[in-house]
């Protein structure tokens, strides 16, 4: 298993605030910005930005932008995602809005709001450092039984999809190239999952580094059943089809560019 290299983001960011879809570090997505300070996030950070940096935001999942900037700022989330922004696509019809490709790269805490206009920014606490696991956690007993469980049952759902698929052959060569720690995100950002499941998964953290091995463990319990519910899934579906028909093989999967 190749070694993840240390990701670092800033200690302040933007916040990009989405009541639809839940960005898992690793998955990509695209949500529409519409609403006034999300616009002028766009607007400021990634127009006009010129470094990598301009393009990484902080995604707050399952809170809605205030229509107006006026509004003040609903209870925001404790825990959100960090993402860069891959693309951004505007129109002016019927609407201003943009739409934005957002990759997940890690989850950070929310120290403090410190200003909330013309878009919301907080001083924020990286929570997902992969690199730290294995010294950190010495990965215990059963946390090492639940990676391997996991594991079988990642390769097994891979399996059972269409092979010739580029995206699933690559997705089935991450699972032996990527750290045990990064799978559960991957995964369940591809599989048959509503957003409460994905919000449940995403809220999982840990206030200080001493129980990053418990948070692994809820994420590895947490996903296990998501997994084999899926594989029943697919099982069922093959039975009540064709042989010849196999869109029970085929399945939307994004990456993340920046991870491979």
């Amino acid at each position: 298993m190749s070694s993840v290299s240390p990701i670092q983001i800033p200690s302040r960011l933007p916040l990009l605030l989405t009541h639809e879809g839940v960005l898992l570090p690793g998955s990509t997505m695209r949500t529409s910005v519409d609403s006034a300070r999300n616009l002028q996030l766009v607007r400021s950070r990634l127009l006009k930005g010129t470094s990598l940096q301009s393009t990484i935001l902080g995604v707050i999942p399952n809170t809605p932008d205030p229509a107006s900037d006026a509004q003040d700022l609903p209870p925001l989330h404790r825990i959100g995602t960090a993402a860069l922004a891959v693309q951004v696509v505007g129109s002016n019809w019927p609407k201003p809005h943009y739409t934005l490709l957002i990759t997940g790269v890690c989850r950070f805490q929310i120290v403090q709001v410190l200003k909330e206009k013309p878009y919301p920014i907080a001083e924020v606490e990286q929570l997902d450092r992969l690199e730290e696991f294995p010294n950190t956690c010495k990965m215990r007993e059963e946390l090492g039984e639940l990676s391997e469980q996991f594991y079988k049952y990642a390769v097994q759902l891979v399996e059972m999809l269409d092979m010739s698929v580029p995206a699933v052959a690559k997705l089935r060569r991450l699972l032996d190239s990527l750290p045990r720690e990064a799978l559960p995100d991957i995964l369940t950002s591809i599989i048959r999952t509503s957003n409460k499941e994905k919000l449940q998964i995403t809220l999982i953290d840990s206030i200080s580094i001493n129980f990053r091995c418990c948070e692994l463990e809820e994420r590895f319990k947490m996903t296990i059943p998501l997994l084999v519910r899926q594989i029943e899934g697919l099982k069922l579906l093959q039975k009540t089809r064709k042989p010849k028909q196999d869109d029970d093989k085929r399945v939307n999967i994004y990456f993340n560019p920046f991870q491979v």
